[in-house]
């Protein structure tokens, strides 16, 4: 599979199949490989294109170049680089909890790239002063630790194939260093309420009931801030819909992508 060259490191993405392209951004405890039911069930019909962020699974990437910036910066690469001929024009980003952070700022960055974005389990890095107290108070009181917190309550004991499969992922990310996380909240990287005048990309935020990191109530919030934007709420799902509920996510996505997506 290819990889990309960029500053401070080596990016894997691939490729599958043909059409209107869209991109899979993993969270904090995946790589592309997590993405497995989604990819199977899309590419019959669109591009696929899966990628380990930098520090993920099979991509590498130097300490002090763990940056948001960066990672943003990496879309472009990898869409630029993911056809032999011109690259992709524009594409859906479905991004799932840290990586709405960068996606959402690659959408304000580049909007004429992006034909719609999927916010998955994640605020999106947008914060209030009001909003980072109260994630303070709620990380907090929350004692789970991940795999357990990536899922609702039980998920372990119901699922075990599947959530034994989640942790073999998550142990092949072994270049990204737990601690470079703060710099996800870094006051710098976070974006306001007023960061979205003129914004137009076409944006759904989904919601699992139960997600131990990020409160529904707080995900409906930031939704109001984002113009237009939709939320779908998944009952009894936790902080990973696309996991533990593929089949109503990938029927979530392909409505969507029918009916708002602006190809």
């Amino acid at each position: 599979m290819p990889t990309l060259e960029r500053p401070g490191a080596q990016i894997w993405y691939e490729v599958r199949s043909d059409g209107p392209a869209l991109l899979f951004l993993h969270g904090r405890a995946g790589n592309a490989a997590n993405w497995w039911r989604q990819v199977a069930h899309f590419a019959p019909d669109y591009r696929v294109v899966v990628v380990d962020q930098r520090a993920f699974g099979r991509s590498r990437c130097e300490p002090e170049a763990f940056q948001v910036d960066h990672m943003v910066d990496d879309i472009g690469a990898v869409l630029d680089a993911a056809l032999d001929a011109g690259g992709i024009e524009r594409a859906v980003l479905v991004c799932q909890s840290m990586s709405g952070i960068v996606g959402l700022r690659f959408a304000l960055a580049q909007p004429a790239r992006v034909a719609g974005l999927v916010l998955s389990s994640t605020m999106g890095g947008i914060t209030t002063p009001d909003l980072r107290a109260r994630l303070r108070d709620y990380e907090a009181a929350n004692t789970i630790e991940l795999p357990d917190r990536a899922f609702a309550p039980g998920y372990r004991a119901r699922e075990p194939e599947l959530f034994a499969l989640y942790e073999q992922l998550a142990a092949f990310n072994t270049g990204f260093d737990p601690a470079w996380r703060t710099r996800f909240s870094d006051p710098a990287v976070t974006l306001s309420p007023d960061s979205f005048d003129g914004y137009a990309v076409p944006t759904v935020f989904v919601v699992g009931e139960h997600d131990l990191f990020f409160p529904p109530s707080m995900a409906h919030e930031v939704a109001t801030y984002v113009p237009s934007a939709t939320v779908a709420d998944f009952p009894d799902a936790g902080h990973s819909p696309y996991w533990e509920a593929p089949e109503r996510f990938n029927a979530l996505l392909a409505d969507w992508l029918a009916k708002t997506a602006s190809w």
